[in-house]
């Protein structure tokens, strides 16, 4: 294929595949009236030691504030809860339970504008009073909220005094067991870390971040009970069809505050052949009785009709994965 084809065909995945291009029926933005989950993979052994699939399944629901899903918390009780694109709150039991249920309603932020602005690309939440935190993109912030889903106040962020244009704000974000939480902006190498809640410490302190691989960004991360981080990546690929997404898991020991030295996962899982192609951007972990963790991924469909929003259920044994 000449480079003129190759470039064409790259421009027409992308439209296909960006946000409000070709949007799902209908276009209410109402809730839906119900959502459906389909088992499309089972459970199997991988190639690569230590990890296993345990299922995937498609989610649908006809409404304009299903999908964009951009973030993934674990909650008590096999619960799950992701925050959307367009501000959206999607709460769910894990599908491999009995009676999961599901639902999708608005969540309220607390900052004044349209709610299908919100672009919610990351969540992380303290396991001890159920508080959690959102990132905004564009409306550059992060949120925070009572276990009850109530707002209690915005760190506001300077996207010109840090590097970012308006669509590569805080694209990862966790909280780590110490309480200190860690910020990766999309497509760049300094990350952020703050010593406690932001909203009450707002000064951070920054890190080198080395992409464990080219072109790869980060989309989403979250720490292991070992204390290890594992990141989500995705990389845009038109060559491998459509959906033109490629995605890897990569893991390493969570950044140190003032280190000097560049923080550099590794990667431990490319996701091709392991479970359907999509554009992965939400993680969340799980511990298990027999100290195996359960990783669960959702995928950002950008509201197109190319793509989907499913959700994985992946296994790690920890003791296998290596420093």
């Amino acid at each position: 294929m000449s480079r003129r084809r190759r470039v064409f065909a790259a421009i027409m995945i992308a439209c296909l595949c960006a946000p409000g291009t070709f949007l799902r029926t209908p276009v209410s933005w109402e809730p839906p009236a119900e959502i459906n989950a389909e088992q499309i993979q089972t459970s199997g052994e991988t190639d690569t030691p230590g990890w296993s699939v345990e299922g995937v399944w498609h989610y649908e629901g006809e409404s304009l504030i299903f999908g964009g899903f951009s973030s993934l918390i674990a909650l008590p009780d096999n619960r799950l809860l992701s925050l959307s694109d367009r501000g959206a709150r999607f709460s769910l039991t894990e599908p491999d339970q009995p009676n999961p249920k599901a639902s999708v309603i608005r969540q309220t932020l607390a900052v004044a504008g349209p709610t299908m602005l919100a672009d919610i690309e990351a969540a992380t939440r303290d396991p001890e009073s159920g508080t959690y935190w959102a990132s905004l993109e564009n409306n550059h912030g992060i949120h925070r909220f009572t276990a009850d889903h109530t707002p209690t106040g915005i760190l506001k962020l300077d996207a010109k005094a840090l590097g970012w244009s308006n669509n590569t704000g805080a694209e990862a974000m966790t909280r780590l067991n110490d309480g200190r939480f860690v910020v990766i902006p999309e497509g760049r190498r300094t990350g952020l870390i703050y010593s406690d809640d932001p909203l009450g410490e707002e000064a951070h302190t920054t890190f080198a971040y080395l992409p464990p691989v080219p072109g790869h960004a980060t989309t989403d991360m979250v720490q292991l009970p070992d204390g290890r981080i594992v990141l989500l990546l995705r990389n845009l690929a038109p060559s491998v069809g459509i959906p033109p997404f490629e995605s890897k898991l990569a893991i390493g020991p969570a950044p140190e505050t003032g280190s000097e030295d560049t923080w550099a996962p590794q990667v431990t899982l490319n996701l091709a052949g392991v479970i359907p192609r999509e554009n992965y951007e939400g993680i969340a972990a799980r511990a298990l009785p027999d100290g195996r963790v359960a990783i669960w991924l959702i995928s950002d469909d950008n509201l197109s009709v190319m793509q989907r929003t499913l959700l994985a259920k992946l296994i790690l044994d920890p003791d296998t994965i290596g420093e």
